[in-house]
This record gives structure tokens, sequence and C-alpha cells, in this order.
């Protein structure tokens, strides 16, 4: 087998047991590897009627066949499962440089079953692997233990681990890599920690074998690198990070702003942007192994009462989450907000938004400090929310408790009208592109596989003119407030999303790499035999394919929509009264992806698609 090894790594926690699991090539080219196979593999292997954080459900790790190649962008890797946030397909993408030891350590990926009597570290080598007691970890931070990990191994060894979040229940909880890579949305990091398996430890020198290895040196060194290396959009992200463009999306309506209520806050992206913190607290770009874009951020507040000690900066999402939806215009206070979710192991997408939530639900009424110990949540006062985060990390206290359940649950638990504030789909709450600047953004969140989702999906790029697909007619203008084009472009950039996560490549790479170079990519590196048509047919199959878990799970039409909060008109700025025709966008979709009234693909689209298994399953 080229690219991949063919091999998972099986682990019992309830027995202690350990297996490896020969994995046919068929599989590979029909799921390509990471978050594809990794749903082929949980619906082939899983217990499908358990819920999230039983002993029985499944949570697989897996690379993609690009994972040791050294192209830029490949070192990602996939944790996937059922999410405790939303109840059904949870897949979260993470950078680093985990993925290409595991596969160094000889395995594709990894598949966990049961619950471990006690906590426990998995360590693995070379085709090898040992549960090792971690009790003395336990309640450690994410920092704490992985400087104990490395001090006890070597500094060479990669780290994923959870923090006490997880641990604690907290269903937003996320797994990093290294301090500074995390899997954070959909709160696999959750169900990590109901297995009691606190850590995964990796160093390995196993290396892959290449289909036509003279031919891929010259695509990457002659074709492909360099792409990358003249985009724009890498150079701009490389220069001032993922938040380099705040101040711009501002004016245009497309960062959210207290809770989604306001389309405009001139003065808030002037002190957040990628481009004030290159002028103020950055102190080194870093990167994922062997990726020269260097998109990381490296921050340090010296002094005063959000200082920190030099370490991971705050991508844009986190800007949004923790300062423009909460009104607070300290970039140093969004980055000590950002530090202690790290260091607790929380989501701070779902973290930010379910505060920006609760100040809402403060403002009118429905949310009083004398049912929640005293305490009040206002507009601007990030010290406050602060002080939460350990609580909500603990589930201390009635807010605390309440927070820790993400936006969707916790309104549910309110009530009082609170369901007006969600931005949600699935329960998976959305992230800092707001669909009523760009309404195929709207289109491609509700008709994702997880939930509000931008990672999904190339819909966001396409509709800001920062990447096209000529090959697959995504070459036309896109009005932003417009359903014209939308469903056609969000049918395609959702199969791109699928491949994007099963392949493992980071999608800053994929804007700037084209269709036909992907094909030769994975012809060269895993002898897939794809053309640009079976390729993308291979995207499309794995979206159904995730799709179709969420719908065993319980997902219907009636989810595919937005929350309330991200449906209603704001009255200022670019998008003043926008709000996007779902109706018509999802009708659309429907007849192009071969879907029924409840938004799930018939028998005769799922037998066209090698996927008539599902049939009889939904």
């Amino acid at each position: 087998m080229y690219g991949n090894a063919g091999i998972f790594l099986e682990v019992d926690l309830s027995t202690g047991q350990t297996e490896e699991i020969a994995v046919e090539e068929e599989l590979y080219r029909l799921y390509i590897g990471g978050a594809g196979l990794a749903a082929k593999l949980l619906f082939d292997r899983g217990d499908l009627e358990a819920e999230p954080l039983d002993p029985e459900s499944l949570l697989i790790f897996a690379a993609g066949p690009f994972a040791d190649t050294g192209m830029y962008g490949t070192s990602r890797f996939s944790v996937c499962g059922r999410s405790p946030l939303t109840g059904v397909w949870g897949q979260s993408s993470c950078g680093g440089n985990f993925g290409p030891e595991m596969r160094r350590c000889g395995y594709d990926g990894i598949i966990f079953k049961g619950k471990a009597e006690k906590p426990v570290c998995l360590l693995l080598g070379n085709n090898s692997a040992e549960l090792v007691d971690a009790s003395d970890l336990w309640g450690k931070d994410v920092y704490e233990v992985t400087d104990a990990l490395k001090e006890k191994y070597t500094k060479r060894h990669k780290v994923c681990t959870i923090g006490p979040a997880s641990e604690n229940g907290v269903l937003y909880g996320s797994i990093t890599n290294d301090y500074g890579h995390h899997a954070g949305r959909a709160g696999l990091g959750t169900v990590m920690g109901s297995k009691n398996l606190k850590a995964i430890v990796a160093k390995g020198d196993r290396r892959a074998e290449f289909a036509d290895p003279e031919g891929f040196k010259e695509l990457w060194q002659n074709t492909i690198r360099p792409a990358i290396d003249e985009s724009i959009f890498c150079q701009t992200i490389g220069a001032f990070g993922t938040g380099a463009n705040m101040e711009m999306w501002m004016f245009e309506g497309h960062t959210p702003t207290k809770n989604w209520s306001r389309g405009l806050w001139e003065e808030g992206p002037e002190t957040l942007s990628g481009i004030a913190m290159s002028d103020t607290i950055l102190t080194e770009r870093d990167t994922c192994r062997g990726c020269g874009v260097r998109c990381k951020r490296v921050v340090k507040v010296e002094d005063g009462p959000y200082q920190m000690e030099e370490g991971p900066g705050p991508e844009y999402e986190t800007l949004g989450t923790f300062g423009t939806m909460l009104m607070n215009p300290s970039l140093e206070a969004v980055s000590k907000a950002n530090e202690i979710c790290n260091r607790l192991g929380m989501d701070t997408i779902t973290c930010g938004a379910t505060f920006a939530w609760a100040m809402s639900c403060y403002e009118h009424g429905i949310m009083k400090p004398e049912d929640y110990d005293g305490v009040k949540l206002e507009w601007g006062d990030i010290d406050t929310v602060i002080e939460m985060l350990p609580k909500i990390a603990g589930r201390e206290g009635k807010l605390g408790e309440l927070l820790a359940k993400g936006s969707r649950k916790a309104s549910e638990e309110t009530g009082g009208g609170s369901e007006a504030y969600l931005t949600d789909s699935k329960g998976l709450e959305s992230p800092m592109h707001d669909p009523r600047c760009h309404w195929g953004n709207a289109l491609a969140y509700v008709m994702s596989v997880r939930g509000a989702c931008h990672v999904s999906n190339q819909m966001y790029v396409l509709e800001m003119g920062a990447a096209e697909y000529p090959e697959i007619g995504l070459d036309m203008i896109l009005e932003g407030m417009s359903t014209e084009y939308k469903a056609d472009a969000a049918a395609k950039t959702l199969a791109l999303g699928s491949l994007t996560n099963s392949a493992c490549w980071c999608q800053f790479a994929q804007v700037s790499v084209t269709l036909p170079m992907w094909v030769d990519a994975f012809n060269k590196v895993a002898g897939y035999d794809y053309d640009l048509d079976l390729m993308m047919k291979t995207g499309v199959r794995v979206w159904y394919l995730q799709r179709c878990l969420g719908h065993i799970w319980g997902a219907a039409a009636e989810d595919d929509t937005l929350g309330l909060g991200a449906m209603t008109p704001v009255e200022d700025g670019a998008t003043a009264g926008s709000v996007p025709d779902l109706d018509t966008m999802i009708k659309e979709f429907r007849e192009i992806r071969g879907l029924d009234e409840d938004n799930k693909p018939t028998r005769e689209t799922l037998e066209a698609h090698d996927l008539g298994y599902l049939a009889d399953r939904i």
C-alpha cells in the first residue's frame, strides 16, 4: 500500500488490550482517510445505539494519506465520533505534528472503545502500543501534562492531551497537540475524558512508501510549493495571522458583534485585528510541522491584569468570540481568555459564543444575577468572563454548570425566550463568519455534517473571492446577499470540504492549490488512480456517509436551520436588513444532491455513490 500504512490500532480501554486492524486498500480509495475513513470504520465497527459518552461509543483518531509527505499543511489529523454537544456526527481537525508522528509509528489511526478503570495514557512507538497509568496527570492542565510527558520521555515525543474541562464533562472539551494545536470543536475531548484517557504520546521512525516518489517530488517542488508560496492569501495570513482581515470584514458585516445583534463596531477590530496584534503583543510566528505559511501567532503580555507568559496566541475565531461578540476591545484580555481555555481544554468558539448568548439573556431579563450565584454578565465585562472560565471547566455553581452545556442545551434548560439569541446549527455554535453577509455560507452551515461549520466547506472563501475552482464550474462572481448559484456552489464546496478533512490537508493550502494538483498528489502519493470526476465523487460520498450518521442519530430536516439570532436582521452596517433565504437555497440544494423532503438522500442517490448499505438505516 502506498502513502498510507494500511493499519489502524484498536484500543479496548476496558480490557487494556490493543490490536492492529488491517484496512483493505479499496476503503482508502472510497473514503480517502482522515474523517472520511473514520466515518466508515465507525459505521462498520461501532455500536450506533451508544450515546456519545457511553463506553461503547467509539473515538477515532485518523491521519490522511499525505501525513508524512512534508507538503505544507498536511500534518493535520482528524478526531471523530458522536458529539456530546450535538448528538450527531462530530469531527474536529487538528494541526501541529501528531498526525505525521502517528503515521511514523506505523498507524493511520487509532480506534478507542470502552472505558479504563483509572486514568491512562497511550504510548506509541514503532508498531507498538502500551497503556500506562496516568493517575498523576488527572486534574492537571494541558500545558502541565505536555511538560510532564515530554520530561518523562523526550521533547521529540508528540503529545495529545485533554484538560480538566473534558475530565469534568464540559460538553465542548477539546484535545490539544503540543500546547498550541487544538481539535476543538464538537466536544470530542469530552468523549476522551469519559473513557479515562488522559493523553496519547507518540514517537516513531517508520516512513511511508509513495506510489511515484520522483513524480511526487517534482510535483511538490515545481508546482504545489510555488503555488502556496506565491499565494497572496497565504502570504497575508502568514504575516498577520488569521485575524489579518478583521477590520475589512467588520465593515463588510462579515464579523459578528454583540452576539450577532450589531452590524458594525468600528473601534473593536482596530484593537483586535491581526495587524494590531503584530504591532503590540506578537513575539513570534509559529507553524505546524513542516509548513512554510507560518500562520500561528505567539504572544506575550508583559504586565497588567492580563499578564501571560509567551505562548500560543488567539486565532481569528477567538478574537471574535471573546472580543467582538462580547464587545470587549482588549486584545490582551482576549489573549488571556484564550490561554485559560487552552490550559483547561475548552473550545473557544462554543465557550465564547455561549457567554455571548448568556449576555443577551441577562440584557433582556431572561437571566438574573440572583438566580446565578449573584453573577451578572454584561457587555464588555471581560473580567467576569475570565473569572468564570475555571468555574465552567469545573462545572462549579449554577452558572458554571449551565454554561458548560453550550448555548443550545443551556437555552433548552433556561427557556423564557432565550432561544431568540442562539446562533447555532444542530447545537454547534456558528463560527465568526456571518451568513447574513454571504448567504451561501448559511446554506453551507445548515447542510454541514456536524452543524454550523466553515471548515467542512470552502463556501466562505469562495463567496469572498479568495478562491475559485473553474474545473468544476465555480468561477462565477457570487453576490453575497443573493441566492443565485449558491446551492450549486455549496454542494460542490461541501464535497471539497470532505476531501480536505479526509486528506487532512489544511484549508489554507486547499484554496491555493488547484484541483488538478490535488488529483496528481493523490495519485503520486497514494496511488488512488483518481481523475477529477472520481475525486469529487469521493468527496460527495464522504459527505453523504457523515450526514447519514447524523440521520441515524436522529437529525432531520427541521435541524437544518440556523439559530434565531443569526436569522434576525441587524439595523446597522453593510448587512442591515439582510436575512438569508434558506428555504429557496435548501430546495435547490435538495434537488442537486438527490435528497428527499426530510433532507435525507434517497435510496437511488445512495446506491449511485456506492452507499446502498445506508439506505435501510435511514
